[in-house]
């Protein structure tokens, strides 16, 4: 594991694990909320969607501060900020005052605390190791996520448990307490950015997409991006349809799916760390999205609860492969002085755009039901792979030991 080699990088990621499985625990918990005061599963949806639109609306400006500002400081002050958000909604919960309105307005609030860090977040990793260790410290920081992904949610059961729902709210405002100390002690060697202060807003923002549609391979990489957020991802909105409909075995088994997920794509973001360590090729990512789109294939199809479970290992693996490795790839392309502005478009892609996709295909499940609509998204991202891999010789050639700018 190269990139554990430096100190830094080892804090960095201990930080971000803590505030990972707390930002989970505040998400079980704030679904709970949500259900028991309004007993209406569209208002859990709605939440989501509140909490994610900040991404799709904020994800080119934060590409610009990412690049304009030192994004140490930008990250400490969101995280601070979300710190803030988190505490005024354990106050009001601790007090019985809470609202859905206030957890709406609140979601919205740290989403976008989050929406502005994320790219900053993203370059910062490339400042604490070596380029030749990068890759191993994205698919690191995904394994470290996908972690909390397993464990965040029990450590919530066990704290609503023993103080209620507050407790939890409390925890996660405090492990962003404990990041903001940690990045900002951190010995960075440079995360000051390089861009041109002087251009206007606008300016920057034309830059990095100038550059992201002209640059070899980087369109492709991006581009490839928007298949699996409008189609595979939206599986996970289907999970208690799933759970309840398809395979019979109630709310105790839809975390059994969900752990599944979190199992597999644990597994795969270490196998790409340590495998992987350089960051991969190009080969690698349209491999990895064509066999996760598989896993979502024999999940949709699947009214076995084995074969279930196997298809959504194989899904989350192949996942966290495919965006590990195209991250790394991106980052490794881009010049510094632009890596923020490119980042917040893989961002867009990957994830701003999975509440278009979600209502998307919901409204289409209503209609032909969710087996048969997982699984004609399964086969359109699987075909728009073959596609690009027939066409794309650089990226079919790309490796990363050849990508670094």
């Amino acid at each position: 594991m190269p990139a554990l080699a430096s100190p830094a990088f080892r804090r960095f990621i201990a930080g971000a694990l803590l505030s990972n499985v707390g930002s989970w625990m505040q998400a079980t918990a704030q679904g709970w909320l949500v259900l028991g005061l309004t007993n209406s599963a569209a208002a859990l949806g709605l939440t989501s969607a509140v909490a994610n639109l900040p991404v799709l609306l904020l994800s080119l400006y934060a590409g610009v501060l990412a690049d304009r500002v030192d994004q140490r400081r930008l990250v400490v002050a969101t995280q601070a900020m979300a710190a803030v958000f988190t505490a005024v909604l354990a106050v009001l919960t601790t007090a019985g005052a809470v609202q859905f309105w206030h957890v709406l307005v609140i979601a919205f609030l740290v989403g976008s605390m989050m929406a502005l860090s994320s790219p900053a977040y993203q370059a910062l990793v490339s400042t604490l190791v070596p380029q030749r260790a990068l890759g191993n410290a994205i698919a690191l920081n995904s394994a470290q996520f996908n972690f909390s992904r397993i464990v965040g949610p029990s450590f919530s059961g066990v704290a609503i448990a023993l103080g209620g729902l507050a407790l939890a709210f409390w925890a996660n405002a405090l492990s962003f307490v404990v990041v903001v100390i940690v990045l900002a002690t951190l010995p960075i060697r440079n995360s000051r950015a390089i861009g041109r202060l002087e251009a206007s807003l606008w300016a920057n923002i034309s830059d990095g997409l100038r550059y992201a549609r002209g640059a070899p391979v980087v369109p492709t990489l991006l581009l490839l991006t928007v298949a699996p957020a409008l189609l595979n991802l939206n599986y996970l909105v289907f999970l208690p349809v799933f759970a309840r409909d398809v395979l019979d075995i109630g709310a105790p088994g839809l975390g059994l799916l969900t752990a599944a997920v979190g199992i597999g794509a644990l597994t795969g973001a270490l196998t790409v760390a340590i495998a992987r360590p350089g960051g991969g090729s190009g080969r690698l990512v349209i491999a990895a999205l064509i066999a996760s789109s598989t896993g979502l294939l024999i999940f949709s199809v699947s009214t076995w609860l084995p074969l279930s479970l196997v298809g959504l290992a194989i899904l989350g693996a192949c996942q966290v492969a495919y965006y590990a490795t195209t991250n790394t790839l991106l980052q490794l392309l881009v010049p510094a002085r632009l890596r923020g502005r490119v980042m917040s478009l893989y961002i867009l892609g990957s994830t701003g755009l999975t509440p278009v996709g979600a209502l998307s295909t919901g409204w289409i499940a209503d209609h032909i039901g969710v087996q048969l609509t997982l699984s004609i998204c399964a086969l359109t991202t699987i075909l728009v792979c073959c596609l690009v891999g027939l066409r794309s010789r650089g990226l079919r050639n790309l490796r990363a030991g050849a990508a670094v700018s």
